[in-house]
């Protein structure tokens, strides 16, 4: 990485180091542990096992991966850098509590690539990692600006600016910043509970305690029985102050009002000397976590999705997000019948005031771990991590490949892919949006693999393709455009796609339109008005903003938007400027939709960004960067002819006309550039499938130099296809 991108260079190569990731790097050590081994070994060496039995706990809590154990310290890896300053701020509020028989500790954290190298992790990043260590306060944590960008607010505000810092090894001063010991303590939930013991604290209220049923050092959640009536109840305790008290209230009510058979019934909900005291119905029963009854079983894993998907739409209706969607919160009736979800906890509410949920590993979508996120999306990734581990039988993280950042399911039933796929993706934008268009997925009818369904396809003519670039529908202004000629007989053929149509079905659906007896020209413009970025902003008709948004002449005074007519900005450009703005998740976010919503409809891209948990401010400041660099839509999108004109393909695997040389097809490209570069090549690729593959060679080479790569690297890549 060169020094604008992640504040330091990373010059490792070799033909061994072929897993290169994206991470956040945790380093820790104790602090002056030889001076103290050497007053009294005994005592000492007891202490530091006894620490890094709490930091190996804290750390699997958090979401964190142990690379190994440092003697005294540990060397970790997380997918966020504030998940990984909540695990710090976890081991810190531990050690605290301990007094003066506890350790102290430093912990130096670093967001940049690392190569894996077997069972360990190399690269500058480690590096920089174990030197911020050696600068980073007692029982405190330093980190670079990179890192300080990419944080939480609530992180941001704790830290102070040391300046400049010269590391060894590291060439030229670094900007540091550092959170100390106090700033990490600060006012913690459920101190003076602590203090004064659960059973006190609930003395003056209708409920006694009966056992606790899970705890963490932000939430307590425990069986209660009422004194009157012997009624059994779950009271989840949230910390309330002025900052969260009316939204809790407010989602609570919600919760009240909140009628379905599988959720636990709102019991009672009130504040009580500095907590929020929230009541449900205790639903009794194992839950579904390690079970084996879904295993390999595609009609009952079809019929939990059902169930689930029926109670997140009335949850997300509501305005609610469940936000811990687990085997071990859906638990079967007595009787065998439907699951209940369980375990509601304000989640929403709870983070406004700062008390953020910790991340559960695997099933936590990634922008929960990088923006602390909580979505209805969310929701539904949890539930595709769900049922893949219920179908399969296996743990989340044999089922995730890490090297190529997705979840392997190539070996599963397709139909239960085609349920699935769409939960699992990694970019918040790209996955379904909503449980009803979960739902329809789930029930839309498959075609049957017979020689009568054969003949019945058949009759529909094979057309020219779509013109690129080719975007999502939105169904209800193609609806609305085609019912105007052919009347309602086009509500029943368009009653299986989903609200928004995905880019892969959009020619299938063209071609059984026009098999149905449709006029091929009057199907392509209803396509054309149809295409644009998916999602309008909840409250507004999804037909009328899509046809307003794709007629340019209603978007006269665009504030955030690229306007054409100034200097081109191509679409490397514009993804840097996005690494600017948010970081290095800009390359999970950055989507084809992303990038012709910027040329062709800005407040679709704001609203695309914000889709993806990028903050606000982030957003319009991305926006106003691109702008402010001269983007022009006509540089980034080019003209498309007529969706039915356009021309056959033509072969461009032959030789470049301007010196002769065989350029590379796009399948060996792929295999080169991702066995050399790793993951970031394949997402590279796929940003550029659109060029000639004599062009693509150069693009890609072009985006890896800015993406900070290293020269051997990129000559390696030339030499391997023969280009050298």
């Amino acid at each position: 990485m060169s020094a604008s991108g992640y504040g330091v260079g990373d010059s490792t190569s070799g033909p061994s180091l072929q897993e290169r990731h994206l991470k956040v790097i945790v380093f820790s050590d104790v602090v002056d542990s030889s001076a103290q081994i050497f007053a009294d070994e005994l005592i000492a060496i007891q202490r530091i096992k006894e620490d890094l039995v709490m930091i190996r706990a804290l750390l699997e809590r958090h979401g964190g991966c142990l690379v190994k154990s440092l003697g005294d310290g540990i060397l970790a890896t997380f997918d966020g850098p504030t998940q990984a300053l909540e695990f710090v701020e976890d081991v810190v509020i531990r050690i605290s509590r301990r007094g003066h028989n506890s350790l102290q500790h430093r912990f130096g954290v670093h967001t940049g690539e690392i190569y894996v190298d077997g069972d360990d992790i190399i690269g500058q990043g480690v590096h920089l990692a174990s030197r911020l260590q050696t600068t980073a306060p007692v029982n405190g944590v330093a980190f670079v600006q990179s890192t300080y960008d990419l944080i939480d607010p609530r992180f941001q505000h704790r830290a102070v600016l040391v300046g400049p810092v010269t590391l060894k090894g590291v060439p030229g001063p670094i900007t540091c910043y550092a959170i100390e010991e106090e700033a990490l303590l600060g006012t913690q939930p459920g101190s003076d509970l602590e203090e004064i013991g659960l059973e006190d604290f609930l003395a003056d209220t209708p409920y006694r305690l009966v056992r606790p049923l899970g705890d963490s050092s932000r939430s307590n959640t425990n069986l209660v029985r009422q004194v009157s009536g012997d009624r059994k109840a779950v009271l989840k305790l949230i910390p309330c102050d002025a900052t969260n008290r009316e939204a809790i209230k407010v989602e609570a009510a919600c919760m009240d009002r909140l009628r379905h058979p599988r959720l636990p019934r709102f019991v009672d909900g009130f504040e009580h000397q500095g907590f929020f005291l929230f009541l449900q119905e205790y639903i009794a029963g194992a839950s579904l976590q390690g079970s084996l009854a879904y295993l390999r079983r595609k009609q009952k894993l079809a019929e939990l999705l059902r169930q689930v998907l029926e109670v997140l739409e009335a949850v997300h209706t509501a305005g609610i997000v469940h936000g811990d969607i687990h085997p071990a919160n859906l638990i079967p009736s007595e009787e065998g019948g439907p699951v209940f979800l369980v375990d509601f906890g304000l989640l929403k509410a709870g983070a406004a005031g700062g008390l953020q949920p910790t991340c559960r590993p695997f099933y936590s979508p990634p922008e929960r771990a990088r923006f602390g996120s909580l979505s209805v999306a969310g929701d539904l990734y949890a539930l595709g991590v769900l049922a893949l581990a219920l179908y399969t039988g296996k743990s989340p993280a044999d089922l995730y490949d890490q090297a190529q950042g997705r979840w392997r399911l190539d070996d599963l039933d397709p139909e239960v892919i085609d349920w699935l796929a769409p939960l699992l993706e990694e970019s918040p934008a790209l996955r379904l949006q909503s449980a009803a268009d979960a739902l329809q997925r789930l029930d839309r009818p498959r075609p049957l693999p017979t020689a009568d369904a054969a003949e019945m396809v058949r009759p529909i003519p094979i057309l020219k393709p779509l013109a690129s670039p080719v975007v999502p529908l939105r169904k209800s202004v193609l609806l609305h455009s085609l019912a105007e000629t052919y009347g309602p007989v086009v509500e029943l053929l368009l009653e299986s796609c989903l609200s928004t149509i995905p880019i892969g079905e959009v020619e299938s659906l063209r071609l059984r339109l026009v098999g149905a007896g449709l006029a091929l020209p009057d199907v392509d413009q209803a396509f054309r008005t149809a295409m644009v970025i998916p999602q309008a902003p909840s409250g507004q008709d999804p037909g009328l903003s899509a046809a307003a948004d794709s007629d340019p002449r209603n978007r006269p005074n665009e504030p955030h938007g690229l306007h054409p007519g100034s200097e081109s900005l191509g679409q490397g450009d514009l993804l840097d400027a996005l690494r600017h703005s948010i970081g290095p998740i800009a390359d999970l976010i950055w989507s084809e939709p992303l990038r012709l919503a910027l040329s062709t409809d800005p407040p679709a891209a704001r609203r695309l960004l914000l889709q993806s948990a990028v903050p606000e401010a982030l957003a319009d400041e991305f926006l106003a960067l691109a702008r402010s660099r001269g983007a022009a839509a006509a540089s980034i999108v080019p003209s498309a002819p007529a969706l039915a004109e356009r021309p056959e393909p033509t072969d461009t695997s032959g030789e470049d006309p301007k010196d002769g040389a065989v350029a590379p097809g796009m399948a060996k490209l792929r295999e080169v550039v991702l066995g050399v570069v790793g993951p970031i090549g394949g997402t590279l690729l796929d940003s550029l499938e659109d060029l000639p593959p004599e062009q693509s060679l150069e693009a890609v080479i072009s985006s890896l130099r800015k993406y900070g790569v290293d020269p051997d690297t990129l000559n390696e890549v030339r030499l391997r296809l023969g280009q050298g």
